[in-house]
């Protein structure tokens, strides 16, 4: 069965690292699994003279690694405090840059899941995913979960995962993804549910002179679908629908009042399918937390 028995938790002390916390306990709960929490501290720049000599070290790493675990352990106290029987958590203070130190820990203790929040916020929430939260998408090979921006509203507001959304593209990773996502409605007790977006066309006169055409996509991405849950025995509501790949997702999640998210991420460095390309405007966009697989 897909679950996570290992989830590393990055943590900047933001208040968006905050907001997540209670996401990380939550799964940790379910799935009984053990936490690490991860700071990685970043020294400035050196400064410069302005006459060109040479760079001044203005910091001591030993007292910052210092404050960072003091730092770790106080939010460790404040938001872990109180865990159910079975679910551990422990936390690694180190120095580097925070997205290749984040990715590389997680490939050298095998994580099962990395949980982090993505930064974006105010007017910028659909243009911006933080830097950090970008290059572990792009590079890390295990899962990750990305919450919701905190003015999206409660923080608990998704805690109990209850209705899950699944996006396919119908690519030979399709089966695989769909039973992940089984397995984690089972361990859940969520209701499952499958999404899938053709190409449309929105801006007018196209869309007009296009609706049959995107009609004929719709029917056949529908006959692919049952044929493909036929194959895997299952048979989960499924939405189809035309349009912009984050658009119709978002409008997917919200209809269908999603919890969670799921999308194949894969290596976003390779070819992939038009769902997966489109992975970080989903994250910008999602209306809750989204598992990228």
């Amino acid at each position: 069965m897909f679950e996570f028995k290992t989830i590393l938790f990055p943590v900047d002390f933001s208040p968006q690292a905050y907001a997540t916390a209670p996401h990380v306990k939550e799964m940790a709960t379910v799935h009984r699994a053990r936490i690490t929490l991860y700071h990685a501290v970043q020294p400035p720049a050196p400064w410069y003279p302005p006459d060109g000599g040479a760079p001044v070290i203005a910091y001591d790493p030993g007292e910052l690694l210092s404050l960072g675990a003091e730092q770790l352990e106080r939010f460790k106290q404040r938001n872990f405090g109180d865990l159910p029987p079975g679910v551990t958590v422990d936390s690694v203070n180190e120095q580097g840059d925070p997205a290749t130190a984040v990715v590389e820990f997680a490939e050298r203790n095998h994580m099962d899941l990395i949980m982090m929040p993505t930064h974006g916020c105010g007017l910028f929430r659909r243009l911006l995913l933080g830097s950090v939260t970008a290059k572990v998408l792009h590079d890390s090979h295990c899962p990750v979960w990305t919450g919701v921006h905190v003015d999206e509203g409660p923080v608990n507001r998704h805690l109990g995962i209850e209705s899950i959304v699944c996006a396919i593209d119908l690519g030979s990773e399709t089966p695989q993804l769909i039973q992940k996502a089984m397995d984690l409605a089972v361990k859940h007790t969520a209701t499952l549910r499958l999404l899938h977006c053709v190409p449309g066309a929105e801006a007018r006169p196209d869309k007009y002179f296009n609706a049959e055409f995107e009609r004929s996509l719709m029917a056949t991405a529908r006959e692919e679908i049952a044929a493909l849950q036929h194959k895997l025995d299952t048979s989960f509501e499924t939405f189809v629908e035309a349009g912009s790949v984050s658009k119709v997702v978002r409008i997917g999640a919200l209809h269908h009042q999603a919890d969670l998210l799921i999308v194949g991420r894969g290596v976003l460095q390779g070819t992939l399918g038009r769902l997966r390309t489109n992975t970080y405007a989903i994250i910008r966009d999602s209306p809750c937390p989204v598992l990228s697989i």
